[in-house]
């Protein structure tokens, strides 16, 4: 049933993004798509760089989803004085992401650890999807809930017929580019392939391990960041064995169990790290396969499910069942529409007295330093790195103009549709 603020007028929702990468589009693109469409909400959806002030004044509700580029504090400082309410969304636990690598020491920066922790103080509704971030995000505002993430089974597509079907496909799949967990199954796989050679082929989407370059039997998948296209072609390509790593600290511990949606959809045998993302849902032989992370156990988890034809089929079915039953793209949007309509309750008056206005004191990183910066980080890119980062620019541009032209064209039929 379509419910708004007056009669029939649904509420104005702007989605303010850093990017457009498979969080924001699962949890807060494709979801505000379908309320957009269902008439729910009216919806805009922008990036944090090319928010106006004009979009700001429009909002009754604003949400923002993994943001934490202090540059852009001025956003939040005009919604508190407006007291406009709104949604801070986090996947990640970015207070515990390790410090050897680039991506946490961009997140973990002080600044942008300073920005994350404001968003989430005067945040109306902080939307986390793990128990160790739901404990510190309680510490730092009462609204506070855990969430569990969809699968959008219309996108799941019937495989294509194997080339021979004698032989099972394995398949280990990551939207990142460089990854370590792979580390954790790949002596296993390296025994498997050599066991079973003729029989066994292993596929990484989006990361190869360096040790497996060049094996036989080992395929390599780019990077599809349009997450719908991307689901389309993994559920078509047939697999029959996910494997989903995952050590046991608390960074990992604050993930979502995305494989284990991803491989049960695709009715794809799944073997675990037996860590509570995953052992909180996954009933060991019976909707996957749970182990401790050694290699001796991912390499008999992949033995048993080679050889029993039988136990494989049935954690297929079964693991379909079960994600189809507990993680609906429609329970999804229904929890998103309920607390929009809580949230959106509380606009024009400030969640706490005086609201106040947050500065980020400590020196910016070099990211978002002056131009001669930006251009002295350019040139020690390369040029590979700079090609990447331009293409993933002009997908953002253009899935803001799709967005633009899907929700118009929404709009404009309902519209007709009433005339």
């Amino acid at each position: 049933m379509m419910a708004g603020k007056r009669g029939d007028s649904p509420s104005r929702v702007l989605a303010i993004l850093p990017g457009f990468i498979p969080s924001t589009i699962m949890c807060v693109v494709k979801p505000f798509l379908k309320l957009h469409q269902a008439g729910r909400i009216i919806a805009k959806i922008t990036l944090e760089r090319l928010v106006s002030q004009g979009n700001l004044n429009w909002a009754e509700l604003v949400v923002f989803c993994r943001n934490t580029e202090p540059r852009h504090i001025h956003i939040m400082n005009y919604l508190l004085t407006k007291n406009t309410p709104f949604i801070y969304e986090l996947d990640d636990n970015f207070f515990e992401l390790p410090l050897d690598s680039e991506f946490g020491q961009y997140h973990r920066s002080p600044d942008r650890l300073a920005m994350l922790t404001e968003y989430m103080k005067s945040a109306g509704l902080v939307r986390v999807y793990s128990k160790p971030l739901l404990e510190k995000a309680n510490t730092l505002n009462p609204r506070v809930e855990q969430v569990v993430g969809p699968i959008d089974l219309s996108l799941i597509e019937s495989p294509h017929p194997a080339r021979d079907s004698s032989i099972l496909k394995l398949v280990y799949g990551t939207s990142r580019i460089q990854d370590e967990l792979s580390a954790l199954f790949a002596p296993a796989l390296t025994r498997i392939l050599k066991e079973y050679s003729g029989r066994i082929e292993a596929h990484f989407w989006g990361a190869m391990p360096p040790e497996l370059k060049g094996c036989s039997g080992v395929f390599y998948h780019r990077v599809i960041r349009n997450y719908d296209r991307f689901l389309r072609r993994f559920s078509q390509a047939g697999f029959d064995i996910g494997l989903a790593p995952l050590p046991d600290d608390v960074f990992h511990r604050s993930k979502t169990n995305n494989k284990f949606r991803e491989y049960g959809a695709c009715r794809i045998a799944g073997i675990y790290s037996g860590v509570d993302v995953y052992s909180n849902n996954v009933a060991d032989g019976e909707t996957g396969l749970l182990v401790p992370n050694e290699p001796e156990a991912w390499y008999q988890a992949m033995v048993r499910l080679i050889e029993d034809q039988d136990l494989r089929e049935k954690i297929k079915n079964q693991a379909r069942d079960y994600v189809c039953k507990h993680y609906s793209q429609e329970n999804f949007e229904q929890i998103w529409w309920n607390q929009i309509k809580r949230v959106w309750a509380t606009r024009g008056r400030p969640l706490v007295s005086n609201p106040p206005i947050y500065e980020i004191h400590q020196n910016p990183t070099p990211s978002s330093g002056n131009n001669l910066t930006r251009i002295k980080r350019l040139w020690q890119n390369g040029f590979l790195t700079n090609l990447k980062m331009l293409q993933w620019r002009l997908f953002d541009l253009w899935m803001i103009v799709n967005l633009q032209f899907r929700l118009n064209n929404s709009r404009m039929f309902k519209i007709f549709k009433r005339e």
